[in-house]
């Protein structure tokens, strides 16, 4: 009868023990087909294959929604942008991790501007507006620069809903609103090298060229680990998607890191020894993973 009474409690042990582990890791990731999307994928089965959870892969607009999404609790892990991690609300205990590369791409038109450190001048400021996309990353990037250097506190932004209505008014130099036109320097596009979105490449790339971004001032910007958030980058001509570059050497620019962000929150109600496996599984996974892509 004791004997009994020790199995069956020992099976209530392990009842509990499988019944507080997380049963599902919800990754926020970036476009059906994309490279967040595969990179997310492989991160979380790396992840859920040890603990046995199961893995749900959320496509999403990329690094702002992800932010969001991590904010209010919809996913467990994500991939977003190193200048959105710092500037948008997060959750308040996280692990980020570095991941691949990005360029910050300046696209200009033949009546923009060349050089987006030429947008600090307060005669272009005036003269000139940003384009962007609302919600993207290139937006957060054109903000955070703005935060990181004063200068540019002036500049104007206009948002459009898409890529391709942002790249019309890049190539044609301009565009209308409530009856008044607004001349258009250029916009910032974030993305990995030699891989410019088809909505700017497919019917603007004889418009559009890729330019410079040559201020050293955003070098000083920090990211989360309090490591340099830009790094100074150049685009070879052979990774242009195509575009023309209006530079006679390759366009420097800068780059800076799509970083992983896991919210801990994921395991807050497991005992030490499932913490640890949790754990163990999220450090393996992300960087066995993340330095194969780097």
């Amino acid at each position: 009868m004791k004997s009994k009474a020790l199995l069956f409690a020992v099976l209530l042990a392990i009842s509990g023990l499988s019944s507080a582990a997380p049963s599902k890791l919800t990754f926020c990731t970036g476009g059906e087909g994309g490279f967040y999307e595969s990179l997310g994928q492989a991160i979380g089965k790396a992840i859920t294959k040890p603990t046995g959870a199961e893995l749900e892969v959320l496509n999403t607009g990329g690094s702002v929604e992800n932010a969001l999404l991590l904010k209010d609790g919809d996913c467990d892990i994500a991939i977003i942008q190193a200048d959105a991690v710092i500037s948008q609300p997060l959750p308040s205990d996280i692990k980020v991790s570095d991941a691949h590369a990005e360029v910050v791409y300046w696209l200009h038109g033949k009546g923009g501007v060349e050089d987006f450190g030429k947008m600090e001048s307060s005669s272009n400021a005036e003269r000139y507006a940003v384009a962007s996309v609302s919600g993207s990353g290139g937006l957060v990037t054109l903000k955070n620069f703005a935060k990181t250097d004063k200068d540019y506190e002036d500049v104007r932004i206009v948002e459009f809903d898409d890529w391709y209505s942002a790249a019309e008014a890049v190539a044609q130099g301009y565009v209308t609103r409530a009856g008044v036109r607004i001349e258009i320097a250029g916009m910032i596009y974030v993305g990995r090298l030699g891989f410019i979105t088809s909505d700017i490449t497919e019917d603007f790339g004889n418009q559009i060229q890729i330019g410079e971004i040559n201020d050293d001032s955003f070098a000083d910007s920090k990211d989360a680990n309090d490591n340099p958030l830009y790094s100074h980058c150049s685009v070879p001509r052979a990774q242009t998607s195509g575009l023309k570059t209006s530079t006679t050497l390759a366009p420097d620019t800068y780059c800076l890191r799509a970083q992983v962000v896991y919210n801990n929150d994921y395991h807050k109600d497991l005992s030490a020894k499932e913490v640890r496996v949790v754990r163990r599984a999220v450090d393996k996974g992300i960087n066995s993973v993340v330095k194969a892509v780097r």
